[in-house]
């Protein structure tokens, strides 16, 4: 998944390389986190790795809450999309 988004006021994409679920665990393996890999690339597609520099724990973050923001709704669009 690719998304718009913005890194230090510099429009970019933001493309998930990987991302897993969080796993609950059982009664012999211990719960998993989330794990969320990404590039960002320019407006045009191109890798932008000179953006990583600006990359912070925070941005990690807000990322990743932008990409769940996507992937619900792309669960759950909204009454006023037309769904194909």
């Amino acid at each position: 998944m690719i998304f718009p988004t913005r890194i230090n006021g510099i429009p970019c994409q933001c493309e998930v390389t990987h991302y897993e679920p969080t796993l609950p665990g059982s009664f012999t393996e211990p719960p998993q986190p989330e794990e969320f890999e990404f590039r960002l690339l320019d407006r045009r597609g191109y890798p932008a790795r000179w953006l990583d520099a600006h990359v912070t724990p925070q941005v990690e973050d807000q990322l990743f809450q932008a990409f769940k923001q996507h992937l619900d709704e792309l669960d759950h669009p909204s009454m006023d999309q037309e769904v194909a």
